[in-house]
C-alpha cells in the first residue's frame, strides 16, 4: 500500500483535516491497547507547527546519510529550527539525530547578519506564545521541487 505525503496543514490546500486515502486505521483497531506513541524524538524547542511526512525521500548532498532513502518526519520548532527524522527508526538510543536540522537564525536560510531568537517579551501583551516566538505556522513542502517553505521569526541583536 502507497504511503501518503502530508506535504501541509491538515492534509491538504482546503484544509480539511481528512486523509481521505486512509484505509488501514478503523475505530475498531484505534484503541490504546493497539494504538499510540511509538517513540519521540528531541528537538530544541516547543512545536506548533504540525510535522509533516513525506515517504521516499532521498537525502541530498551535503548531509550525513547523502544518496539513502528515508521516509520522513518534518518539524519545526519555535526555536526557529527544522528537523527531519526518519519515521521508521523507534529505537532513540541508536537514531536519536535528525537527519538533518537547519536553523533560520542564520544567512544561509534568510536571517540577517546577528539575528536571534524573538522572546515573547520582546512583544508587549504577548502572552499566546512564551517563551520564544519563532517558526509557528505548518511549513508547506512543494513535491516537485524538493522545496520546503517555513516562515519564522527572529530579531536583530
Amino acid at each position: 500500500m502507497a504511503q501518503i505525503s502530508v506535504l501541509t496543514q491538515h492534509y491538504d490546500i482546503a484544509r480539511t483535516g481528512a486523509n481521505t486515502s486512509e484505509a488501514v486505521l478503523t475505530p475498531a483497531n484505534v484503541s490504546t491497547s493497539q494504538f499510540g506513541k511509538l517513540f519521540s524524538y528531541p528537538v530544541d524547542g516547543y512545536v506548533y507547527a504540525q510535522p509533516l511526512y513525506v515517504p521516499g525521500v532521498t537525502m541530498g548532498a551535503g548531509t550525513p546519510q547523502a544518496g539513502t532513502k528515508h521516509n520522513v518526519i518534518f518539524v519545526a520548532t519555535e526555536n526557529d529550527s527544522v528537523y527531519a527524522f526518519d519515521a521508521d527508526r523507534n529505537s532513540p538510543v541508536a537514531n536519536a539525530s535528525p537527519l538533518w536540522r537547519v536553523t533560520l537564525l542564520d544567512a544561509a536560510h534568510g536571517a540577517a547578519p546577528g539575528a536571534r531568537v524573538m522572546y515573547s517579551t520582546d512583544i508587549s501583551n504577548q502572552v499566546d506564545i512564551v517563551p520564544i516566538i519563532g517558526i509557528t505556522s505548518t511549513p508547506v513542502i512543494d513535491p516537485a521541487t524538493g522545496t520546503l517553505y517555513v516562515v519564522g521569526k527572529n530579531k536583530r541583536r
